[in-house]
């Protein structure tokens, strides 16, 4: 586990919390999970609709919108948790698979920080991201960049965990 530390913002590359452990954290606001925009058996589906009760057809409407726009949606104020679209790869089964691009990737995040400071104001942001959907490699730097700025010491988020 690394710790990379700045002036006001702690990022910490962590192994996936179990979310039985963090959930009482994610209910009272304390930690602001975002997940990938995908449903089934992911982050998203097991926080939002088994821990937080949201019904899987307004889940649905969700995933579907934040994909289609590739922008961030969140869940807020019924849960805390923002939602990023996903960026697939080809496969033999998915010739046209949605791609984000650098950019694209940056402005979802920083959608992320601007939610928390506008309306969660959550201390700790937990990114879940599966590998699958996105490129955590490029998620990271661009957190990394967030969080090194000069303006983060203006944030309201003290910590952030990053599934590594």
């Amino acid at each position: 586990m690394a710790i990379i530390i700045t002036t006001m913002i702690q990022l910490i590359k962590t192994k996936q919390k179990f979310p039985g452990d963090i959930i009482n954290d994610v209910k009272s606001g304390k930690i602001h999970i975002v997940c990938m925009g995908q449903n089934g058996l992911t982050h998203l589906n097991v926080y939002a609709e088994l821990y937080c009760k949201i019904p899987r057809e307004i889940l649905n409407q969700c995933v579907e919108l934040v994909n289609s726009k590739k922008e961030t949606g969140t869940l807020f104020p019924k849960a805390y948790i923002s939602i990023l679209p996903k960026s697939e790869t080809p496969t033999d089964w998915n010739k046209n698979p949605q791609k984000l691009g650098w950019d694209e990737l940056e402005n979802s995040i920083k959608e992320v920080f601007n939610a928390n400071q506008d309306h969660l104001k959550s201390e700790i942001i937990y990114f879940t991201l599966e590998s699958s959907y996105i490129n955590k490699t490029i998620a990271l730097e661009i957190i990394e960049k967030i969080v090194h700025n000069d303006d983060s010491k203006d944030l309201f988020v003290k910590t952030i965990w990053f599934d590594d």
